[in-house]
């Protein structure tokens, strides 16, 4: 195997597995080993093999050695090392904030990195391993992808603790997440894995809670048609109603000529409350005081019919005369 062009090509982690801390501590760990691994430079990153001096290396061929040689050049060994140093540099979202120092060798700083993530804290895994047993799955507030999505979280964050939850055990544990009132149904849960579980616990959700929607939308539906039967009712009683009549204000001031559409304060004859301020054009027609008689006044039917009844008879004709 020879020293091509790949061995210069870095990698770049995807987003989830590039070193941001403990949570995505195991994920780079693995594939930093299986990125070194391919390329044949598991040496440089444990430090089996040394950096070679001049005094040490011996010129033995013209050829290059390959990747995984015990005994390369020192311009091989540098090269290779700083492939497998910046494989774990590069990768890492804040290595100034982790603290890998950009100088050390590739060794070195895998050696600190292990040191640091992987000195298991007791009480971080307690911890983990307690949160993922004591969450319960609320069918009211919660989905079943949520609460699966929830419960995978958790068991990821006690395996990079460092904390040990099988498969079997993660079914088991899943099985108690359900309430109480379901226990009857989760009893004989088929399967041996996890995400047989799942799958049945997927459709018991479906089942349960579709019905309970199913009652409440028809809770709903009966409760808007009473409101909109009442509304309807309310609407056609007051359209029914008709308003009741105004009646336009009658004069007392006995000067006034024309009684009909106002009151005694406003009006403008002689003796009323706005006596002298009427416009030219009522003046005109009865005077500056209201005082003239127009000849609507002279000749309305009333006055007609009064006069008639009391005019004298012509003994000629036997007829009423109106004057």
């Amino acid at each position: 195997m020879s020293s091509g062009n790949s061995l210069l090509n870095v990698p770049a982690f995807p987003e989830a597995s590039q070193l941001a801390g403990q949570d995505t501590w195991r994920s780079f760990k693995d594939r930093v080993k299986l990125t070194v691994q391919v390329r044949g430079l598991q040496g440089y990153l444990d430090g089996s093999i040394p950096k070679p001096t001049a005094a040490m290396y011996i010129y033995t061929a013209q050829t290059s050695s390959p990747p995984d040689s015990q005994f390369p050049s020192p311009g091989e060994w540098t090269q290779h090392e700083h492939m497998v140093a910046s494989i774990i540099y590069l990768n890492s979202s804040d290595p100034i904030g982790i603290g890998i120092e950009r100088n050390d060798t590739a060794s070195k700083t895998w050696q600190y990195l292990v040191k640091k993530y992987e000195s298991q804290d007791e009480q971080r895994i307690h911890m983990a391993d307690t949160n993922l047993r004591k969450h319960r799955f609320n069918p009211e507030t919660t989905t079943m992808e949520d609460h699966e999505k929830k419960m995978k979280n958790l068991l990821k964050t006690l395996h990079n603790l460092g904390g040990s939850c099988n498969n079997y055990q993660f079914r088991l544990i899943v099985i108690a997440s359900m309430p109480e009132a379901w226990k009857d149904y989760v009893l004989n849960i088929p399967g041996m894995f996890s995400s047989e579980a799942f799958t049945y616990l997927h459709c018991l959700y479906l089942d349960k809670v579709g019905r309970n929607r199913d009652t409440e939308d028809d809770l709903i539906k009966k409760k808007v048609a009473a409101l909109f039967a009442q509304h309807l009712a309310t609407h056609a009683a007051s359209s029914s109603t008709l308003p009741p009549k105004r009646e336009r204000p009658i004069c007392t001031n006995p000067s006034c000529p024309s009684k009909v559409g106002h009151t005694i304060d406003r009006c403008w004859a002689k003796g009323g409350g706005a006596e002298g301020k009427a416009p030219k054009s009522w003046k005109e027609k009865y005077g500056p005081n209201g005082t003239k008689a127009s000849s609507s006044d002279t000749f309305s039917p009333i006055d007609v019919y009064i006069g008639s009844t009391h005019s004298p008879k012509n003994t000629d004709d036997g007829l009423l005369m109106p004057f």
